[in-house]
């Protein structure tokens, strides 16, 4: 017998074994409820309840023991729910997240800002910065959890890592310009144009130059920044084309702009990464857990 079932024994006779209010009180059908009870006196070869006329009239010797047990068991399996409740609402602690600028602004800020709001006893440090930078931090321990890219390029013996989120880098630029009428690009389609891409202290930069050299593409001109705002803005209002995530357009929506995929695309692999553990404090395990579950779920599309 299982705890759902010690419920139904319970409400039975808390219903002056009246079997039909018993049922509606536990939202089941009064056969099944009937079943159960006839089930159980036959699998134990016991009798719970005496019976006239095949009516329930009160309990048996054996079941009002029973039925003492039975109370003791859901007050105590009852107190156990409400403490672990209790418990996960007063978790406390502080949590080190390192996050890429680019990352945090068009993947994580809702994440960051449900953690925040759901877990007021936990202090929340975000450490942004880029992905080199966090790959070093995370190495000597500076860091309990780091947003990084795939390949990270550590030691797989000391990072647990998890996929959250994949997809591809593309081109933005205005929408004059001459590439805006290819379906798809090639890169060498960006040879001798105007490029703005994000700085060296990003992985992506360094993507872009490998897939540069692998296709001979020398930019006319080359601007970098940090900010992949201003990326977006200097290929709104020039010649400039930058090449970001794909999901950066969720967050830039204009009609000036034109996104273009590559026919070859460099993959943005975004991982939750952790330092390998025998065991993670509950607090930890819980942040974990509940990016997880965040990326797990579908998002709705307003």
């Amino acid at each position: 017998m299982d705890i759902r079932q010690l419920e139904y024994f319970v409400e039975v006779v808390k219903s002056d074994f009246n079997l039909s209010l018993a049922a509606k009180r536990l939202y089941i059908s009064q056969p099944a409820l009937s079943q159960f009870i006839k089930a159980f006196e036959e699998n134990e070869n016991i009798y719970l309840f005496e019976r006239y006329k095949g009516r329930l009239q009160g309990l048996t010797p054996t079941g009002e023991i029973f039925y003492d047990n039975a109370k003791a068991i859901l007050n105590q399996y009852n107190m156990m729910l409400t403490s672990i409740r209790e418990d996960s609402t007063q978790m406390k602690g502080k949590v080190r997240i390192g996050i890429p600028p680019l990352i945090l602004g068009v993947v994580f800020a809702d994440v960051i800002a449900q953690l925040v709001i759901n877990n007021p006893n936990i202090e929340f440090e975000i450490i942004e910065k880029g992905a080199y930078e966090l790959s070093k931090m995370f190495m000597v321990d500076e860091l309990d959890f780091a947003i990084l890219l795939d390949p990270t390029n550590i030691n797989p013996e000391i990072i647990d890592q998890h996929l959250l989120k994949q997809d591809e880098l593309t081109a933005f630029f205005n929408h004059n310009n001459p590439l805006a009428t290819k379906e798809q690009l090639e890169w060498s389609d960006l040879n001798n144009q105007m490029m703005a891409i994000l700085d060296p202290s990003f992985i992506i930069h360094h993507k872009l130059q490998k897939k540069f050299t692998e296709y001979s593409v020398k930019p006319k001109k080359c601007t970098m920044s940090s900010s992949w705002d201003f990326l977006m803005l200097i290929a709104r209002n020039s010649d400039f084309i930058t090449v970001l995530p794909s999901p950066v357009h969720d967050f830039h929506l204009d009609k000036n702009i034109i996104e273009k995929r590559f026919n070859d695309p460099i993959y943005w692999r975004v991982l939750l990464c952790r330092p390998k553990k025998p065991r993670y404090d509950r607090v930890h395990q819980y942040v974990f857990e509940y990016i997880l579950d965040y990326f797990a779920k579908p998002k709705s599309v307003e």
